[in-house]
């Protein structure tokens, strides 16, 4: 298995559309590859491949991304994208792995979203999970804040001390806010 980093002009048109066919979101299934790349230019893909380069796991950290707590904004990457080409192979964890180790030596704080199913998964990563907090997080959305209900759970992969304690925090009284370029 191979580990790689790339970002989205670096793809090929084959990887750009692999990535498509497992991301499974329905209204990017017809998205050309250009379009792909200028959709994504502020972000970068983690690829965990096969001896013949064919694509066994895949994450997105999107650097477009920022978030406002206590008055502060915070330049925190965010982890999406993350799927296996065949699950229960142990890909995911091992592209994981390797994700965390290259955030890490790049000091890129970074964080992801899940469902609360998805919980104990990232904990058997050796992740931190911060439980239920989604719904202490604002989002914009047509000028007006509101609060998020596709996940249920934040978790850390590469946050600082300092900042699991501000996401420990998080409250109806202590929101954070996502603030998207």
């Amino acid at each position: 298995m191979s580990y790689s980093v790339k970002n989205s002009n670096e793809l090929s048109d084959d990887e750009i559309k692999i990535i498509l066919e497992n991301w499974d979101v329905v209204e990017w299934k017809e998205m050309g590859p250009d379009e792909f790349r200028n959709r994504f230019t502020k972000s970068e893909f983690h690829l965990l491949t096969d001896s013949l380069l064919n694509i066994l796991s895949i994450a997105r950290i999107n650097f477009n991304f920022k978030v406002k707590i206590d008055e502060t904004e915070h330049q925190i990457a965010e982890l999406v994208g993350f799927v296996t080409v065949e699950a229960l192979k142990g890909y995911g964890k091992v592209l994981l792995v390797h994700l965390v180790d290259n955030l890490k030596n790049r000091k890129i704080e970074a964080i992801g979203f899940c469902k609360n199913k998805n919980s104990a998964y990232y904990e058997s990563c050796s992740l931190k999970v911060f439980y239920n907090t989604v719904k202490f997080l604002k989002e914009m959305k047509d000028g007006i804040w509101f609060t998020p209900t596709e996940d249920d759970d934040i978790f850390s992969l590469t946050l600082s001390d300092s900042s699991i304690l501000l996401f420990e925090k998080l409250s109806h009284n202590n929101p954070a806010y996502l603030i998207f370029d």
